[in-house]
């Protein structure tokens, strides 16, 4: 298996950009532009993800991460241009898998054993016993300002919630909005780790429905889903007004175990919504 071409599933999302996926699950995007490309999130760093990247486009490439959890930093260390938001970024101005907690230092062994217990490959050349994501030297991504690809220009969207500093990206041209970790479908929504806050996420989803409510993008691309358009655009009032209930007390919830301990778990629609057990 190679570690660029074989590894990671690639597909065109539109015809100004792609979606990588690693490991049946850990996606990105590479948007292209005419004189700078960037490439949203870095998955779990198994693979060359800049080598693939670079193969894809003729532009230098940005790398600018919607948050830093540890599955969207892997492979942030192979690349020289990494863009993180000012509430993400370290005194020291180098991402780490523990910059905003330490829930996540055991992920990429666990990754690894559920892996190869499901007697999967991995890439040819890669050393399981030497996995780590290393530090990655990051600056400043501004959120006021668009940020200029050459033929047209990104809006930088504040997503807080799930993470203290979550960005998209809205892309007008293709009417595409690249939200991170801001939704999942058929599977858990996290907002219980260090740093998550369920009223800034509140406001988060209310900032993408008044977006898609607008008509500003008919297509949302998500690191952990398909791609949600037409009809299916409906889980964003789902679970806007779902977390606005849980954040009211209207919600009556379950506890269930999860890889951190005990949860509180509210079902929104096809989500599993889950909370701290305090607070």
């Amino acid at each position: 298996m190679n570690a660029t071409d074989e590894w990671y599933d690639v597909s065109r999302l539109n015809d100004r950009s792609y979606r990588i996926d690693e490991a049946g699950g850990y996606g990105c995007f590479l948007i292209e532009g005419e004189s700078r490309s960037v490439l949203l999130d870095a998955g779990a760093g198994i693979g060359d993800l800049r080598g693939l990247a670079e193969g894809l486009v003729d532009t230098p490439v940005t790398l600018v991460l919607s948050h830093t959890h540890w599955d969207h930093i892997g492979a942030a260390s192979q690349f020289e241009d990494v863009r993180v938001a000012s509430a993400e970024l370290p005194a020291d101005g180098r991402v780490r898998i523990d910059s905003l907690s330490e829930e996540f230092l055991d992920r990429p062994a666990a990754l690894i054993e559920r892996w190869s217990d499901r007697g999967y490959e991995l890439p040819a050349g890669f050393d399981p016993t030497e996995y780590a994501i290393d530090p990655a030297a990051a600056s400043e991504m501004p959120t006021d300002e668009p940020f200029d690809l050459g033929d047209r220009a990104l809006e930088v969207v504040e997503l807080p919630g799930h993470s203290p500093g979550q960005i998209g990206l809205l892309d007008p041209a293709t009417a595409t909005l690249y939200g991170g970790d801001v939704i999942h479908v058929d599977r858990d929504l996290y907002v219980m780790f260090e740093g998550c806050d369920l009223e800034a996420y509140v406001g988060s989803l209310a900032r993408i429905r008044g977006l898609c409510d607008r008509g500003a993008f008919d297509t949302l691309a998500t690191s952990h889903n398909e791609p949600i358009s037409g009809e299916d655009l409906s889980i964003v009032e789902d679970l806007s007004e779902g977390l606005r209930e849980i954040a009211a007390g209207e919600r009556e919830y379950e506890t269930v175990e999860t890889d951190w301990g005990p949860a509180r778990s509210y079902r929104v629609g096809p989500s599993n919504v889950l909370l701290a057990l305090e607070g």
